[in-house]
């Protein structure tokens, strides 16, 4: 009974997210300020509590820094957070004026919540950022086989194997197709459920971590060598 109510308020507030997404009145919200809305609630709360708090002013909604504001998209100190434990004392303790950056102000008095809130969407937009920039670049790198296979053995052997669920994928795809099914998979953009079953899935939601984390720090350079080498997957 209590998986079934659980399940049923879930299935609730994931109806509200993506019924806010497609019929939100332009006249009741602004567009132009925060972006379109999403259709998942929790990523959509996330926004708005980063733009509530002023984040978005200097660093962009979308991590399009202002002025001397930290470059938050590519900054190797966001990369190497993992569960918004950096980020958060950072924003609890604040960073002094420096030569080249503005200093920012403290925020103890946001509650754990907000703070991680403030966390994730910097990483969602981080993520969004990066696989753009990844797939749009117009001068890439040639890739080489042999460092994507180092890469892959390095990185990624851990979860998937050449010989098994990546057999024959540079038939499935082909070029930038086949950098963007890497870089970012379906589950990656998937809502998640908020089923019992789904909540308490630890295999898919660190799926979705190490995809995120990996995503987040690729060079131009090792994109192109791991597309180059799960190409050769024939």
């Amino acid at each position: 009974m209590k998986n079934h109510f659980y399940s049923m308020v879930g299935a609730l507030a994931l109806a509200a997210g993506t019924l806010m997404a497609q019929s939100v009145p332009k006249e009741s919200y602004d567009f132009d300020f925060i972006g379109q809305p999403l259709a998942n609630p929790a990523l959509q709360h996330a926004k708005e509590t980063f733009v509530v708090f002023g984040c978005a002013y200097c660093h962009g909604l979308n991590l399009e820094s202002r002025g001397e504001a930290t470059d938050l998209m590519h900054s190797k100190l966001v990369g190497r957070d993992t569960d918004g434990k950096i980020i958060v004392a950072l924003l609890k303790a604040g960073i002094p004026q420096t030569a080249k950056l503005s200093p920012m102000p403290q925020f103890s008095d946001l509650s754990d919540q907000q703070l991680n809130a403030i966390a994730t969407w910097i990483h969602y937009a981080r993520a969004q950022g990066r696989f753009k920039e990844l797939t749009e670049a117009k001068n890439s790198p040639p890739g080489s086989a042999d460092a994507g296979k180092a890469f892959f053995g390095d990185k990624c052997g851990s979860c998937h194997s050449a010989g098994g669920d990546l057999s024959g994928i540079g038939k499935k795809y082909s070029g930038s197709a086949l950098k963007a099914a890497f870089l970012k998979p379906k589950m990656m953009d998937e809502i998640p459920s908020f089923g019992v079953n789904r909540l308490h899935d630890q295999k898919m939601q660190s799926a979705r971590r190490q995809h995120r984390i990996l995503l987040e720090n690729f060079s131009a350079e090792e994109a192109s060598n791991l597309t180059a080498y799960l190409a050769s997957l024939q």
